[in-house]
């Protein structure tokens, strides 16, 4: 096992030896590093996903990895923790692991970091702009969304577990089995569905065309922004909760009584 830092010394090829710190190609069980002392973009060499490394680290990275039609593809067995500032394609295959980030930005309008892989296990966004699955046709499975800061856009093609948000900004046109909310915000757009949403703070803008099975409703939760039909089967309201609706576009199934107030508004159109 060794520390292999990413140079570009001879040029943008990830598979270029002398690229490489340690004058060889990152290999089995290595960590891998880039870092802000070296930013040469990668740009070829990018389908390393027959090598097995423990770690993948961006910190401070501000050059250019792979892009749409061609991401850095990588297996590891240990994480990913992400802190750069210029855009990113990453695939993670089939790598059960983690993934944190705490900065992504790119200057093209897009998340800076792009991210796929078919058995994340907890993807952490503590700050940046993070796109998982973005583009149309892209695909990726995350067991478990923690929300702490920052910004993630989930495309339509993702199969999603739970999300947890304590700050920050979730957008998501997937749809996920069970969304807990604290405070920061959460987007349900395209044909997102959820089949628990725990709205204990923050606010929800439920625009997709998709169902919530049970809501919860601690929070604000704002049904206005859209005219297509939805259902929400089991409204469970409590005090402080509030929900924005016009009742000809959005049904609610079945309401329990709250136990104290709570605020419910009715629209009729924009």
């Amino acid at each position: 096992m060794a520390d292999v830092i990413w140079t570009g010394e001879t040029d943008g090829d990830y598979a270029t030896a002398t690229n490489w710190s340690t004058g060889s190609v990152p290999a089995a069980g290595d960590n891998v590093f880039f870092t802000s002392d070296y930013n040469v973009s990668v740009t070829t060499g990018l389908d390393q996903s027959g090598t097995t490394i423990a770690n993948f680290t961006v910190d401070g990275f501000t050059g250019k990895i792979g892009s749409k039609s061609a991401y850095l593809q990588i297996s590891l067995n240990g994480s990913v923790n992400f802190n750069g500032s210029d855009q990113v394609y990453l695939d993670i295959g089939s790598s059960a692991v983690d993934v944190s980030v705490t900065g992504s930005s790119s200057t093209t309008g897009t998340p800076g970091l792009m991210l796929l892989g078919t058995a994340i296990d907890d993807l952490s966004v503590t700050n940046g702009n993070v796109g998982l699955a973005f583009n149309p046709g892209e695909t990726a499975t995350v067991t478990a969304i923690k929300m702490i800061g920052g910004n993630l856009e989930i495309g339509d093609g993702c199969t999603l577990t739970s999300a947890n948000i304590q700050g920050g900004n979730l957008t998501t046109k997937s749809t996920i089995t069970t969304i807990t909310i604290y405070t920061g915000s959460l987007t349900l757009d395209g044909a997102a569905a959820v089949t628990t949403l725990n709205s204990n703070g923050g606010s929800v803008a439920y625009s997709s065309t998709g169902n919530i099975t049970t809501l919860n409703l601690s929070g604000a939760v704002d049904c206005s922004q859209s005219l297509m039909a939805r259902t929400i089967a089991t409204l469970a309201p409590a005090a402080g909760g509030s929900i924005t609706y016009d009742p000809s576009v959005v049904t609610i199934t079945t309401k329990s009584a709250p136990t104290l107030p709570i605020v419910e508004t009715y629209t009729n159109g924009f």
